[in-house]
C-alpha cells in the first residue's frame, strides 16, 4: 500500500500544480480578451461594426468568453490547491 499512496500523491500533486499553472494562464488569456476587446470593440470603428454586424458577432463572443473564463478561473484554483494539498498529506502520511 505504501508505494500505490506515494505514486497516488505524486500524480495529485503535478495535477494540482497543472490546475494551478492554469489558473494562472487563464488570467493571462483575461488580460489579453481585454486588450482585444477596447482595441478593436470600444473604439468608434467597432462599435460601427458591431452595430452593422461587419464583426459577425466577434466582439459578442469574446466577451462571452472572457466572462466564463472569469467564472471558472476561482473553481480551477480551487480545484488545483485542494489536489496538491491532498496529495501533499497523503505523501507525508505514507
Amino acid at each position: 500500500m505504501g508505494k500505490l499512496s506515494k505514486v497516488f500523491s505524486v500524480i495529485l500533486i503535478l495535477v494540482g500544480g497543472i490546475l494551478i499553472l492554469a489558473w494562472a494562464g487563464s488570467g493571462y488569456a483575461i488580460d489579453l480578451y481585454e486588450e482585444g476587446i477596447e482595441e478593436n470593440c470600444d473604439t468608434t470603428v467597432g462599435t460601427i461594426a458591431q452595430i452593422t454586424d461587419w464583426d459577425e458577432g466577434r466582439c459578442d463572443e469574446a466577451r462571452e468568453n472572457m466572462d466564463k473564463l472569469e467564472n471558472y478561473r476561482p473553481f480551477i484554483l480551487a480545484f488545483g490547491t485542494t489536489f496538491s494539498v491532498i496529495g501533499l498529506i497523503v505523501l507525508f502520511r505514507s
